[in-house]
């Protein structure tokens, strides 16, 4: 059995079974939110540890809630959902901003 970890905006955790075909998201920080089409809406990890899994049509939430568009909650889950992507992407992109900066300086010293 594979299972690929990659880890996601919003202090979330997607971890798929390359066997089964099953996809996990779980809840790293306290909460979360996420986009996720299975389900319909926009999925609210209500605790540390909460999951949303998904294998085939069959789907499954322990600790989380669903919030449809046309919720009251779900323009300021939307807004949350933005603002950890953009961050994340912030995050990664001096990541690999560093990573070049070492490879140019290893490269200067050849």
């Amino acid at each position: 059995m594979t299972v690929t970890v990659t880890k996601m905006p919003g202090g979330i955790t997607q971890l798929f079974n390359t066997e089964t075909g099953r996809v996990t998201y779980k809840c790293k920080s306290e909460s979360g939110y996420m986009l996720i089409e299975a389900f319909g809406g926009i999925v609210k990890f209500n605790q540390k540890g909460a999951m949303a899994t998904v294998t085939g049509h069959l789907t499954s939430l322990d600790s989380c809630n669903i919030i449809k568009e046309g919720d009251s909650n779900y323009k300021e889950a939307l807004n949350t959902i933005i603002y950890a992507q953009k961050q994340f992407a912030q995050t990664k992109a001096e990541m690999y901003q560093k990573e070049i900066l070492e490879l140019e300086k290893k490269l200067s010293c050849l």
